[in-house]
């Protein structure tokens, strides 16, 4: 699969947009750069293709590749951020694409949609969140514009440190997710438990300090910052090898993994 990251040249915590942010806390910036370093080279060696575009100053989330929006096929769907802080983010993403000649489709600029942040997915099948960034009506028009994703349905987030779906829910295959019960509502927990016949729910410890649900799967690897003895022994059960790559700076900025790619949905770059 084709994978778009930004180094984070530029990485830093200047404002708070999400309590996990203290801008008095300070980044490691050399460690920043090693852990995203190390989590690239991971991705090639594991066969896939990892393509980045430029960090640009001022922008310090731009690094966070996936918040910018949702590929599929040829067609662009960029973010419309609910924060002002990370608006500027979006044109030096819908630039690169269209230097590449994807289809550049943006939703109504009052209509909030925060990419991958809120769109999960494994294959064609998606999971959708709504509730703390993006509008529920986003998905709207995103059946409207990518028909070809199988949506099989949409959750409300209700827990602010959550405020991405893939901060609190992930695939590990079509059957199997990861989630965290306490970030939906009860009527979005008793969905996951009806679409998924194998479904996780996550410690406070694994949700909480290591951001377990903000993975990558690859076949039958799941790169993760890291997760209890627990949790590794379920995944041992489903026949899923765990690969650490520490994300410590990044979450100091509320992200890991799975926020720092944007993955598209293809699998050739067009």
């Amino acid at each position: 699969m084709i994978r778009l990251l930004c180094p984070p040249s530029y990485f830093d915590v200047i404002y708070s947009i999400n309590p996990w942010m203290d801008v008095n806390i300070p980044v490691d910036k050399p460690l920043a750069d090693r852990q995203w370093t190390a989590f690239a080279e991971t991705l090639r060696e594991l066969g896939e293709t990892v393509l980045t575009i430029d960090a640009q100053p001022g922008l310090p989330d731009m690094t966070f590749a996936g918040d910018n929006g949702l590929v599929l096929g040829n067609t662009f769907i960029p973010s419309n951020f609910r924060s002002p802080q990370r608006a500027g983010e979006v044109a030096h993403y819908i630039k690169w694409f269209e230097e590449r000649a994807y289809t550049i489709r943006p939703l109504p600029a009052d209509v909030v949609f925060e990419g991958l942040g809120d769109v999960v997915f494994h294959g064609r099948a998606a999971l959708i969140g709504h509730g703390i960034r993006s509008d529920q009506k986003a998905f709207d028009y995103l059946m409207d514009y990518l028909p070809k994703l199988n949506i099989l349905g949409d959750v409300r987030i209700v827990d602010d440190r959550y405020f991405h779906l893939a901060m609190a829910f992930g695939f590990l295959d079509n059957e199997t997710v990861l989630y965290y019960p306490p970030a939906f509502d009860f009527e979005s927990q008793q969905k996951i438990i009806r679409l998924f016949r194998n479904p996780i729910p996550l410690s406070d410890v694994d949700a909480n300090e290591h951001f377990a649900c903000n993975n990558l799967v690859i076949d039958k690897t799941v790169l993760i910052d890291d997760c209890t003895l627990a949790l590794r022994h379920r995944l041992d059960q489903y026949g899923y090898k765990i690969i650490c790559c520490p994300m410590s700076e990044f979450k100091k900025s509320g992200g890991s993994l799975r926020c720092l790619v944007l993955s598209f949905l293809d699998d050739e770059l067009n």
